[in-house]
């Protein structure tokens, strides 16, 4: 195997991805790239409305920017979003602070726990998601939402508690581009199984 390449075989049944480091003009592509993915799947988000329900899928690039761009970046796309799809998409308001800090820590809580090391991918995407699911989704954005519409908090939660399911369904999505962003250097960690590669390079032989 080529030294230079990102995959490390080992001798047990995997093969691991290192992750590279971002030079600073790839971290600013990054961070734009993941600011314009959040803003289109905002306004997707916006636009699947199934009567109370609304069907969210800008979670995705925001677990995305916390695992690619660490906790301040996680933070800084997330806010950019906010405050960004606040001016292009009318929602008849200023952006309310409590509900731009709690989206901010979504990507930097995320961004956060998957710099614990020695953990495997998808249970850092666990750790990340109830961490988010609970501190900011259920948690701050519920109460700030409660406290406009002067509800009690209590039943604000309830109304809440599908778009703690749309996190789920956003994480299991990113759960399965693992592969792909180990190849691209994006994140560390097992990838794709030793043995599954082993068998391929046979059947291309033959």
């Amino acid at each position: 195997m080529n030294k230079g390449s990102q995959e490390i075989a080992t001798a047990n049944t995997k093969t691991f991805y290192k992750r590279k480091k971002l030079s600073a003009t790839k971290r600013i592509t990054y961070l734009a790239t993941l600011v314009a993915a959040s803003l289109v799947f905002k306004l997707l988000g916006n636009m699947l409305n199934f009567g109370n329900t609304k069907i969210s899928i800008v979670y995705i690039p925001w677990l995305l920017s916390g695992i690619i761009m660490g906790p301040l970046g996680g933070a800084t796309v997330v806010f950019a979003t906010d405050i960004i799809g606040q001016l292009i998409i009318s929602t008849g308001g200023a952006p309310l602070p409590l509900i731009v800090i709690s989206n901010a820590l979504f990507g930097f809580l995320a961004g956060l726990i998957f710099k614990i090391p020695k953990l495997d991918n998808r249970l850092k995407l666990l750790i990340a998601t109830i961490a988010v699911t609970c501190v900011c989704t259920l948690g701050l954005t519920t109460y700030a939402l409660a406290e406009v519409y002067c509800v009690p908090f209590k039943v604000e939660f309830v109304l809440r508690l599908p778009q703690a399911l749309m996190v789920c369904v956003n994480a299991a999505v990113v759960a399965f581009l693992f592969p792909l962003l180990g190849k691209m250097g994006l994140v560390g960690g097992v990838a794709v199984p030793k043995k599954k590669e082993a068998d391929k390079e046979i059947e291309q032989s033959e």
